[in-house]
């Protein structure tokens, strides 16, 4: 069994993350393989501000999964990480799940931005050896390299070969489009009254409901 954990503070959940999931889904259902989806939400970023209220991120995720689930995709919320107190670091989370799902492989689904930035991760090392990564290439975007450090450790472990993923490899660089979107451009098309690109609907009206990212749509 696959299980893949979407993870990040979806604030709020975007096109970008619906696309990866749906690029995931379609991979691994294509080759017969059996798998779980999860988002995995965070309490708090080490590297970013404090995100919104996590009932609301919750709720909002809980939209996603449902437009998900109408495209006969399965996913779940996993609350490992988004109900401790921050900051919440991923090594310790993997360090969970491979506790608790001790026989199944484990992959960590993330944007190539983050992968660009692994090496300032706390034990960025270990990580590899508890979960796999499959990370996705913006649209317009090439493969982020960082210091030394992650092109000895990391990029050597890298391949964009989906096969050799599978056997030996670490990471996978998924060169499929995804919407270059962030959360952070979101919020702020929000704050000046403009329209969010990549918002799907029922999210955007989640939002201006509840007066989230001070909302003046």
């Amino acid at each position: 069994m696959k299980r893949v954990f979407l993870g990040g503070s979806f604030d709020p959940v975007h096109d970008g993350h619906l696309s990866m999931i749906c690029l995931v889904h379609q991979r691994l259902s294509s080759l017969d393989l059996p798998y779980v989806i999860s988002f995995l939400p965070t309490a708090g970023n080490p590297f970013k501000s404090m995100p919104t209220n996590s009932d609301h991120r919750l709720n909002m995720l809980s939209l996603a999964c449902d437009l998900l689930q109408n495209q006969g995709i399965n996913i779940s919320i996993d609350t490992t990480e988004i109900h401790q107190i921050p900051p919440i670091y991923t090594i310790d989370t993997v360090q969970t799940l491979a506790q608790r799902y001790p026989t199944d492989e484990r992959i960590f689904v993330m944007g190539g931005d983050s992968l660009a930035n692994l090496h300032v991760w706390k034990n960025y090392e270990k990580i590899l050896t508890h979960i796999k990564i499959w990370a996705f290439a913006r649209k317009g975007k090439g493969k982020g390299k960082g210091n030394d450090d992650i092109a000895l450790n990391v990029l050597a472990r890298m391949t964009d070969d989906f096969d050799d993923f599978l056997k030996d490899k670490a990471i996978f660089y998924d060169k499929s489009p995804v919407p270059a979107i962030s959360s952070t451009q979101i919020r702020q098309a929000i704050t000046d009254a403009k329209q969010p690109p990549h918002l799907p609907e029922p999210i955007f009206d989640y939002i201006k409901n509840h007066q989230l990212y001070k909302t003046v749509l």
